[in-house]
């Protein structure tokens, strides 16, 4: 069996928006263009090696080498610019584990100068797949007319019934196969099943009323395509008889050819077609396909096929559940004061006990984190997850988001928690939510892990973050518009301050009595106690709705002229640590390991941001409403 070769990426065509990999001289010796900038190709090459020109948007030209640029999209879906990207055009090509040839040169159908269809299957290494960068459902080369899917991607297709995925089991032309990839083949026939029909003879129909209308309208087909239609009948027919794809079209190469031609009149293409159609509907009655295929099997080979990238033998690592982790019990002398009755712990631990997967932390968000939790207020449990190995590398995915919606022991629990897949994607687009709940004091449950995702946290937080609490205002002050609700009131001057406050000092604080320490708002206070000895849904009664509003206006000033003068970065600076850490939790073999609680918020709870040397994040002294009595 030959080598892999290792083909240039495809020629980039005029009008493709790219973004530098490296610094740039522009065209006459003008200004040096830095990495990151954006521009648009004006010319392209005859090839990869060759360079094009570009035009960046103030008119300066550049001419620059393919491995100088990338396309924009995929800069936006990977989230990382340079040629240390995990989704470098080149690093996947290696990993191809099956090769064979489709098209003319299979059916028999080639002539002299037709192109060689190579196409195949690429089975990319454990840390790639399960990092933030991804993999991409298949890597192509126009030029050499080459395209192999990631396995998962093919398998699925290959379930679903797709000609082209089919083909590629069933071809007699295999240039490259490991031992893998091999018994990939040996399974080929629980692929099959009678949805064949469906997508071979539901597909032939909707392009011949194409090709019906092409010739009313213009009064020509295209012959080739009307060839590889009737093909696709042939091999359906055979497919459902006899268990088993044919690729070469055999006694049929002759008639095939004369319509490829424009030899045969269309009458008698359709006739041959109708009759084709008429076959299929006595093969489809006939066969002893399976209406569906073999899931079950494909999902095991696929699995096993994850576990050997990952280079491991079989583990019980996917077996991995809550109950298998070693729980260490509180203190019985933890007394809960204030606003949480002791029996509401217990009640918390055994909804989490119940969730599916290992859990890295679940933490109180809502109202009690915020400081301002009525009575009657429900407890928003939050928290990430970690999918098992099977739920990933399977075709039988695991949740990415768990939600519980509970009345249990009096308490209203709504718990939601993320794979850390998930989470750690929204901590990467300045989502301010999952911020405040990975730096919640009051923690239910916690792991070393945890401690690791928030030093890496700091790494997330950027001047950006104003948009999300000017969003987030925006929804609140139009709730207490609406009804003028006492808990929307006091969301939106805690959304003011948080922002204002972050953007200002780089430090997450979401406990409006702390937050009001600093700004000193007079009337905080009041509102406060109102809604802590009110229930969840009061009105407010305060009177002066205007000086409000007012303060709504002048707040969001504020907000703004933070987001405008602050310090922060301009964008995350761990991507790639965050990645790192998602791959060691998805290869751990025995899953998270949880911390002891000292638990829920002490009586001063720990700095969210520890002071590090010169770090801009200082101590918080957070007052927690959920405390621990002293030992």
């Amino acid at each position: 069996m030959t080598e892999i070769n290792q083909p240039q990426p495809p020629v980039l065509p005029p009008g493709t928006q790219v973004v530098l990999r490296t610094d740039v001289s522009c065209v006459g010796g003008g200004d040096v263009r830095l990495a990151g900038a954006v521009a648009t190709v004006l010319r392209s090459p005859v090839d990869a090696e060759h360079r094009y020109l570009i035009r960046f948007p103030d008119g300066a030209e550049a001419a620059v080498l393919r491995r100088q640029i990338s396309v924009r999209k995929q800069v936006q879906r990977e989230g990382l610019i340079g040629p240390e990207s995990a989704m470098d055009e080149h690093g996947l090509w290696p990993f191809v584990i099956y090769r064979c040839v489709i098209g003319s040169r299979a059916y028999g159908l080639e002539a002299a100068d037709s192109d060689v269809d190579r196409r195949g299957i690429y089975l990319p290494p454990a840390g790639r797949h399960w990092s933030l960068f991804g993999v991409p459902p298949q890597i192509e080369n126009d030029a050499t007319q080459e395209c192999y899917w990631d396995i998962e991607k093919f398998l699925t297709l290959a379930l679903k019934a797709n000609p082209n995925v089919l083909e590629c089991l069933y071809s007699p032309l295999v240039e490259h196969a490991t031992p893998l990839a091999r018994r990939m083949l040996e399974m080929r026939e629980a692929f099959l099943s009678r949805l064949i029909y469906q997508t071979y003879n539901g597909y032939v129909m909707s392009q011949f009323k194409k090709l019906e209308g092409d010739l009313r309208n213009r009064g020509e087909i295209k012959w080739k395509h009307a060839m590889h239609l009737i093909r696709l009948l042939l091999a359906g027919i055979v497919a459902l008889r006899e268990g088993h794809v044919p690729v070469a079209v055999g006694e049929h190469r002759e008639r095939l050819l004369a319509i490829r031609r424009g030899e045969m009149a269309w009458e008698e293409i359709n006739g041959w077609r109708l009759a084709l159609h008429k076959e299929f509907d006595a093969a489809f009655a006939e066969t002893a396909l399976p209406k569906r295929p073999d899931y079950g099997r494909v999902n095991s080979f696929l699995i096993e096929a994850r576990r050997e990238a990952m280079g491991k033998d079989r583990s019980d690592a996917v077996q991995v559940t809550v109950e298998s982790l070693p729980m260490i019990e509180r203190d019985d002398r933890v007394l809960i004061e204030a606003r949480v009755r002791p029996e509401a712990i217990p009640v918390l631990d055994q909804v989490i006990a119940r969730q599916p997967y290992p859990l890295l932390f679940v933490t109180i968000s809502g109202a009690h984190l915020y400081g301002f939790a009525s009575a009657d207020s429900d407890f928003d449990l939050r928290g990430v997850h970690v999918l098992p190995a099977r739920k990933v590398l399977g075709l039988d995915a695991g949740r990415e988001t768990v939600q519980v919606d509970a009345i249990e022991g009096g308490l209203e629990i709504d718990l939601v928690s993320h794979d850390a897949a998930k989470f750690f994607g929204l901590m990467l687009k300045r989502n301010g939510y999952v911020l405040e709940q990975l730096y919640s004091p009051l923690v239910v449950r916690t792991s070393p892990e945890h401690e690791e995702l928030k030093r890496l946290g700091r790494g997330c937080i950027t001047r950006h973050y104003v948009h999300h609490y000017l969003g987030f205002f925006a929804t609140q002050r139009k709730l207490f518009e609406k009804d003028q609700r006492l808990k929307p009131m006091l969301y939106t001057y805690r959304v003011l301050l948080t922002g204002i406050h972050l953007l200002r000092t780089g430090e997450l604080e979401a406990n409006l009595e702390v937050l009001n320490g600093e700004f000193a708002l007079p009337y905080i206070a009041e509102l406060l106690a109102a809604k802590r000895e009110g229930r969840e849904q009061d009105v407010w009664r305060g009177g002066d709705l205007a000086f409000h509003l007012a303060e709504f206006d002048r707040l969001d000033g504020e907000l703004k002229l933070a987001g405008e003068e602050s310090g922060l970065a301009d964008g995350p600076t761990v991507r790639a640590e965050l990645s790192e850490m998602l791959v060691g939790l998805r290869n751990r073999r025995n899953g998270v390991r949880p911390l002891p609680l000292a638990l829920f918020a002490v009586a001063r709870c720990p700095p969210l941001f520890p002071k590090r040397g010169n770090s801009p994040f200082r101590h918080s002294n957070h007052v927690g409403y959920l405390n621990i009595g002293q030992k």
